[in-house]
């Protein structure tokens, strides 16, 4: 893909304000982004999420090749794809990254970092140094976090974010859940343990994680990429500041699927259209920024 048909262009975009820096890290692809500063005890948390057109986010998968995301997003080799994941990766280096346990059991091959094993030699490189680069330059790790939330500790620690030596990890989880990590081996594989309740983690509990996210290890941005659950919870918790979206062009029949979840009512929620762009006038894809949060 080249960066003309790629790069996503605002036609709306109300924060200017870079606590990062004010200057894209590749401006043929991406534009700059900006985002206010963290709170005083707290991570800014923000999530980019995908949907359809008509506002479905996921469902129950009936197989391992029925995948929500891939369906949503549509034809594999239209740039407005390609946009979109170079967007999220751009987004992966404000800060740290996080998702949820079901996630991570879905995928087992994800690792949150700008550059996945998979994209080296599919897309140009110099997007990936580009974003390194930026992370570098501001005193960030090379990698970023990789935070996983799973009150009930039941992780596959043979999936690939825990045998990479080069990842700091934290499983956020209760004491029970950490009790169950300790006992398979997640401490010999340098699995950071930040337990809060005994068997659940409701939005008090969810609440104190970040606080000691924020002390302990120094995360100031955190982008969640789901899945719902998390997301719901860090929702209600009102922990999440504000959602990147990307609507397809594509409908999603809802009587085919089980367990069908739709986006955030932002406007009912009194959320704020931050930003909106497209990769050309043209394109069915939108670009968006909801904000729900602001200090």
């Amino acid at each position: 893909m080249r960066d003309a048909e790629t790069k996503i262009k605002w036609h709306l975009n109300k924060e200017t304000r870079f606590p990062f820096w004010d200057a894209s890290p590749l401006p043929e692809y991406f534009e700059p982004l900006g985002f206010p500063p963290p709170y005083e005890n707290r991570p800014w948390v923000f999530a980019n999420m995908v949907a359809s057109k008509n506002g479905v986010v996921a469902w129950k998968r009936k197989n391992a090749g029925d995948d929500p995301v891939a369906a949503i997003l549509g034809e594999p080799n239209r740039p407005e794809r390609a946009a979109d994941l170079f967007f999220m990766r751009y987004l992966r280096i404000f800060g740290d990254m996080s998702v949820g346990a079901q996630t991570n059991r879905e995928q087992p091959n994800l690792v949150q970092t700008p550059q996945e094993d998979w994209e080296r030699d599919k897309y140009p490189q110099e997007i990936y140094d580009a974003l390194y680069r930026a992370r570098r330059e501001r005193g960030l790790s090379h990698h970023p976090r990789n935070i996983i939330y799973s009150p009930s500790g039941r992780l596959n620690l043979d999936n690939a974010v825990f045998n990479r030596d080069d990842i700091e990890v934290i499983a956020v989880t209760t004491a029970a859940g950490a009790t169950l990590l300790k006992s398979v081996g997640a401490i010999e594989r340098d699995v950071k343990l930040l337990a809060e309740g005994e068997t659940e983690i409701g939005s008090e509990e969810l609440a104190r994680v970040h606080e000691r996210l924020f002390a302990k290890h120094g995360v100031r941005y955190l982008n969640c990429e789901g899945g719902e659950t998390i997301l719901r919870a860090l929702h209600t918790a009102k922990l999440l500041d504000e959602v990147f979206v990307t609507f397809s062009d594509v409908e999603i029949e809802e009587g085919q699927h089980e367990g069908v979840l739709r986006i955030f009512d932002f406007e009912k929620e009194g959320a704020e259209l931050v930003a909106e762009g497209r990769i050309n006038p043209e394109s069915g894809y939108t670009f968006r920024r909801w904000r729900f949060n602001e200090h």
